[in-house]
């Protein structure tokens, strides 16, 4: 399982939000919409492993624009410490205006692994400062250029629930460009269709199901001095096992929260899925709830 849940985490992260333009003001969210995400692996046996816990709020400093700001803890449970001990943190501020990236830090410790991200961006998101420290790799600072917002896994998560499901369930899939590690990855949502979903020890609901495409991108990078950098994807740390045509599957509740309760994503060893624990400061009524248990 090494460093597979590393890439789970971000797959989690990233396949709950992936599209919208973010022009809308009236969001589905607001400040103190917590949620708790809870991980189950199979592979042999089949157990609720690790959770992870989302703090949402808004924040304005003097002088500066307001900002979203969301940090999310993932841990396993003490049980599945002695076997493949997780304490990652992710953090991300975003504009309120339009939500577009300020700044995302990532901290990442799983067994004998460790990875760390800071992301920066200027030109209106175009262009993101990326410092990634990973276990047993040199140090690298990269400038990525792009022609559209480039987003990181958090943002993303957000920006996805802002989307008209209406209009993307008669659309093309929707294109977007992200940020993992040194990567640049795009991104291709597809509506799939509208079903009831049942969450353990939660309840049933009316959901969207989304299919989610990843691909790494054509290398755009440079380094602090100009110099071109290159990509190297599939080395081994799990991630590209999400690459490829539709490989993620996520839920939201079909009302106006848009509210992330169930994925399903491929591992390199065994099946994952993620379910929606708990949640409280939702910002409308949960209408799509059929059944609570």
């Amino acid at each position: 399982m090494k460093k597979i849940f590393f890439a789970l985490l971000s797959l989690i992260l990233l396949s709950f939000a992936v599209v919208a333009t973010a022009q809308v003001k009236d969001y589905p969210f607001r400040s103190g919409e917590n949620m708790e995400l809870i991980v189950h692996y199979k592979w042999g046996f089949s157990a609720d492993i690790a959770s992870v816990k989302f703090t949402f709020t808004e924040k304005s400093e003097q002088g500066k624009e307001p900002y979203f700001h969301l940090l999310a803890h993932a841990k396993t449970y003490k049980f599945w410490d002695s076997f493949f001990k997780v304490r990652d943190i992710y953090e991300s501020k975003f504009y309120v205006k339009d939500l577009k990236p300020l700044y995302f830090h990532r901290d990442v410790n799983e067994g004998n692994f460790f990875a760390k991200n800071w992301y920066s961006w200027k030109d209106d998101g175009k262009t993101l400062r990326a410092i990634v420290d990973k276990k047993g790799r040199p140090r690298r600072d990269s400038i990525y250029h792009d022609d559209v917002v480039i987003r990181d896994i958090i943002n993303i998560f957000y920006t996805v629930r802002c989307l008209d499901f209406d209009k993307l369930e008669k659309s093309e899939p929707a294109p977007f460009t992200i940020a993992l590690d040194k990567d640049i990855l795009d991104i291709r949502v597809r509506f799939v269709c509208r079903e009831e979903k049942k969450v353990a020890k939660v309840g049933t609901f009316k959901a969207i199901k989304v299919a989610i495409a990843v691909n790494p991108k054509t290398d755009r990078s440079k380094d602090k001095n100009e110099e071109t950098s290159v990509f190297s994807f599939g080395e081994g740390d799990g991630e590209s096992v999400f690459y490829g045509e539709e490989k993620v599957f996520i839920w939201f509740t079909d009302d106006a929260n848009k509210l992330p309760i169930f994925f399903s994503a491929p591992v390199a060893v065994g099946s994952i899925n993620g379910r929606i624990g708990t949640y409280e400061g939702v910002k409308y009524p949960l209408t799509s709830l059929i059944k609570a248990e």
